[in-house]
């Protein structure tokens, strides 16, 4: 990415998984996205959420991560 001349413009992760709850672990995670993807805190936003007791997600077989990515041309 920064090779190719691009940089983060934001960052949107949603993780969605029943356990463990993430709230204590959520600034750490933020943290290493921004450190392994050089991009400004500011820029990054997680969240985490549960699926309600609902599929595989709901009944602790799977996790999700939903990512939305905005590239700027440096």
């Amino acid at each position: 990415m920064h090779e190719a001349g691009y940089e983060i413009g934001n960052l949107d992760a949603t993780l969605i998984l029943q356990r463990p709850k993430l709230s204590p672990f959520k600034e750490a995670i933020r943290a290493n996205l921004c450190e392994l993807l050089g991009a400004d805190p500011a820029a990054v936003n997680l969240k985490a959420k549960t699926h309600e007791k609902v599929d595989s997600l709901g009944e602790n077989r799977s996790i999700a991560a939903h990512t939305v990515v905005l590239l700027m041309k440096k």
